[in-house]
């Protein structure tokens, strides 16, 4: 689907429920940010956004295990096994022994996967400028510091039935 067709309707959506859901428009932003980095990746490297997803990851931690990759970057497991198998396949990634669990091995960029996630880091970094471009220095550090502070209450939620149920009563 193109966006620029339904460029108006997505702005009519952002506002749909006004300033109070906040979190709305950063699921709705995410989505978009989805979208667009699906194409970009499957168009520089024929690669699946959930592959992507781990190539950056290994590109930026270094060697790690699926697990850790998961709880890193909060993926389903199932998803990020697929996409190890695929990239394996494809001689982006290999597999060592895990000398601190031997139940599960260490995954790291091959030479290939290595050049494969600079070529597509530098267009990502091109298209994070582009997005960020109507801000200056002081209006990034502090959109990412409240982003940082929503993440933070985020994360201190327990996302049980339960739970939840607690803090919608507490409002």
């Amino acid at each position: 689907m193109s966006r620029n067709n339904d460029q108006n309707d997505d702005l009519a959506v952002w506002t749909l429920f006004g300033q109070t859901h906040i979190p709305y428009r950063i699921l709705f932003l995410g989505k978009m940010l989805d979208r667009l980095t699906t194409t970009q990746v499957k168009t520089l490297a024929d690669l699946t956004l959930a592959e992507w997803r781990v190539i950056a990851h290994l590109g930026v931690m270094g060697k790690k295990s699926a697990s850790e990759i998961c709880s890193a970057a909060m993926l389903d497991r199932a998803e990020v096994s697929r996409s190890v198998t695929r990239l394996v396949d494809r001689g982006l990634l290999k597999r060592s022994p895990n000398p601190r669990n031997k139940k599960s091995q260490l995954l790291s960029l091959t030479a290939k996967g290595t050049k494969t996630y600079l070529a597509v880091q530098k267009h990502r970094l091109g298209f994070f400028g582009y997005l960020t471009e109507d801000l200056n220095k002081k209006e990034l550090a502090l959109l990412d510091d409240f982003l940082l502070r929503i993440a933070k209450r985020a994360m201190r939620i327990d996302d049980t039935p339960e739970s939840l149920t607690k803090l919608i009563n507490k409002s």
